[in-house]
């Protein structure tokens, strides 16, 4: 009789190596529905760990990169508040250099009138005719440029400035605060002077009629300089040095001194010498170079028109130009420079506005 066959199991036949019998195996078939969906179990379980611990990195990755965007957002901020610290530093040093610039303009002040005491001492003191002489000579002196007309009644146009922009950076700030040290030194070296030489007037005027006050003042007639100031009018709108750019507002050096004046006016050669340029550029508009003895060179700039010619003779108070408002200017006036072995210089150790 044959045996009925058992519908609830399945064989199951595993091949193996060549030479080997076939093995037979005999499970049941809930057992061989539950083996695939135990690997399926296994692997979705696998999967879905693996999608957790992949989140948790995400999560943990996005959290970091939040983070370094703050602390960069703060140094951000940081680095802003210092940049506009050190730029209000650099005004604040420039507006103290200016101030320092303009006590020392004060204090010359002071010394022309001291000078003028001087004067009416002698007056005073009916001097001798050798020292109205020696007044006679200082009054010639004092306007021994004749082509340079007088104009104290001339109406004086509103300050206007310009020239080159030199920008000035962190280490030029420091450098200024230095030369603004020495600045507030040298005003108080004058201030010494100034007390010394009111002294010296004081006795002066007690000893006018003496031969020594005579002597000086023989001796102060033969010192006049040999430079002439550049134009008709002595109004300085800007000084040599560091200050607030007129178009930028932030803090540059001027390379020269910005005299006002209307546009035609004579500019004047400073010094005797010889005509090395004559261009129109840029920030300067139309200008001049003399080159003097001593390595000396003499820029004028923003002119209307210039008169003379590269290789020109020039002599001081030779007629060379006319004043203007060409180039980066706010309006007519007379950018002077004086160049020293081809750095600039302060004008005022050269010419005097008197």
């Amino acid at each position: 009789m044959k045996s009925q066959p058992d519908h609830n199991k399945i064989t199951l036949l595993v091949v193996r190596d060549a030479g080997r019998p076939v093995r037979q195996l005999r499970i049941t078939r809930p057992m061989a529905l539950a083996i695939p969906a135990a690997a399926a179990l296994s692997i979705s379980s696998l999967v879905t760990s693996m999608h957790y611990h992949s989140s948790q990195t995400i999560s943990q990755l996005e959290a970091e990169a939040e983070a370094l965007s703050r602390h960069n957002l703060r140094m951000e901020i940081q680095v802003a508040d210092k940049e506009e610290a050190l730029q209000q530093l650099q005004l604040e040093v420039t507006n103290l250099s200016e101030e320092a610039e303009s006590i020392k303009d004060k204090l010359k002040s002071v010394g022309e009138l001291e000078q003028q005491l001087q004067s009416l001492i002698r007056e005073q003191s009916g001097g001798s005719d050798s020292e109205k002489k020696s007044s006679a000579t200082d009054k010639e002196v004092s306007i021994s440029n004749p082509g340079i007309e007088t104009e104290s009644a001339k109406l004086v146009p509103a300050p206007q400035v310009g020239g080159e922009y030199i920008a000035v950076h962190e280490s030029e700030a420091i450098t200024l605060i230095e030369e603004t040290k020495d600045d507030f030194q040298e005003i108080r070296s004058i201030l010494d002077e100034m007390v010394t030489s009111i002294s010296l007037t004081i006795s002066q005027a007690e000893k006018a009629s003496t031969n020594t006050a005579k002597k000086a003042i023989a001796h102060k007639a033969k010192l006049a300089p040999s430079s002439m100031w550049p134009t008709t009018s002595h109004v300085i709108t800007s000084n040599f040095g560091y200050r607030t750019d007129p178009f930028k507002g932030t803090s540059a050096f001027h390379a020269g001194i910005d005299i006002a004046g209307n546009t035609g006016d004579p500019v004047y050669a400073a010094k005797d010498g010889e005509v090395i340029a004559v261009d129109q550029q840029g920030a300067r508009g139309k200008y001049i170079v003399i080159r003097h003895a001593g390595g000396l060179e003499t820029w004028y700039m923003h002119l209307s028109r210039m008169i003379v010619s590269t290789g020109d003779k020039v002599s001081a108070g030779d007629k060379i130009g006319l004043l203007g408002n060409t180039g980066r200017s706010t309006g007519p006036h007379l950018h002077f420079q004086v160049v020293k072995k081809n750095s600039p210089v302060n004008p005022l150790g050269y010419v005097t506005p008197e």
